[in-house]
């Protein structure tokens, strides 16, 4: 129930954040496509100060475990959504396929995870969030671009893949950022959340709403993204009995669990618009959902 209402006390945030977005470029102040920019600001700056802080943690025997089986954990599910829309769902266009697959856990999941659980577990989630931004910048930038293949050169350059390579490096060698520095990256990635939920709103005000709340296939993507992926994680779960491999491991896992629970990550709507896909039709999905 705890975590019920919190969920819920989030969502009214995303959402009073999503009408400010909105109600700018509904007054004038902006313009829809100036959103753009934000995008841009919130992968490129943002991102990967959220993916390096989230690694700023004590190196010991028991977070390494923890982390190994969390890392396990995702790389499974995001290969189970991966077989998913490959198969079921290879006919759905490229917006709506990336909805279903990547979930919004690094904006939601988080400030959960730090109410419910404390700090100290915020660590696993990063596992998830980091296998997913990689999944998300090569398999979800190739569906966006429509390229046939991969360009691994832009990969290993992108600067959010390497956000997780220096973010890894720092927790092996056991290298702790000066304090003033893990601030900085702090206060940036608070703003991931805000900025995401205000291109939502400045996308949204210039579509027609009353037909995005009729049109009947975002509420299956939406379900197919809230019912059914959390399901194959539980299947998962209990089919392999991971839950027994560490005496903690059912917390651990219950991490993972949630970051499958959330909407649509809002990266995808920032994604779809810097590659020229329909990015108001992406914030509508995540509006919906």
């Amino acid at each position: 129930m705890q975590i019920a209402l919190l969920i819920l006390n989030q969502m009214i945030k995303f959402f009073f954040m999503l009408m400010m977005g909105y109600g700018i470029v509904k007054t004038g102040i902006l313009k829809s496509s100036d959103s753009k920019v934000l995008s841009a600001i919130a992968i490129y700056l943002v991102t990967p100060c959220v993916i390096i802080n989230a690694f700023q943690i004590e190196y010991t025997t028991e977070a390494v475990q923890g982390l190994l089986l969390a890392l396990a954990a995702a790389v499974c599910i995001q290969m189970i959504f991966l077989c998913f829309i490959c198969t079921i769902g290879k006919k759905l266009p490229a917006v709506e396929r990336a909805s279903i697959m990547y979930s919004n856990a690094a904006n939601m999941i988080i400030p959960i995870i730090q109410a419910v659980l404390g700090q100290e577990w915020v660590l696993y989630t990063s596992a998830y969030i980091a296998v997913q931004i990689v999944m998300m910048w090569t398999h979800g930038r190739s569906m966006l671009c429509g390229e046939k293949h991969i360009d691994w050169k832009k990969i290993i350059t992108n600067l959010n893949i390497i956000s997780i390579i220096v973010g890894i490096a720092l927790f092996a060698a056991g290298i702790r950022l000066p304090a003033l520095v893990t601030d900085t990256f702090s206060s940036l990635g608070s703003l991931m959340a805000p900025l995401g939920m205000i291109v939502l709103g400045m996308l949204m005000a210039d579509a027609d709403l009353k037909k995005i709340f009729s049109n009947l296939q975002i509420y299956k993507v939406a379900a197919t993204r809230l019912l059914l992926c959390p399901l194959l994680m539980l299947l998962l779960i209990r089919l392999t009995g991971a839950y027994r491999f560490l005496p903690e491991a059912s917390t651990i896992l219950f991490v993972s669990f949630l970051a499958t629970c959330t909407p649509p990550a809002v990266n995808i709507t920032q994604m779809a618009q810097i590659y020229g896909q329909d990015a108001q039709y992406s914030s509508s999905i995540n509006v919906v959902s």
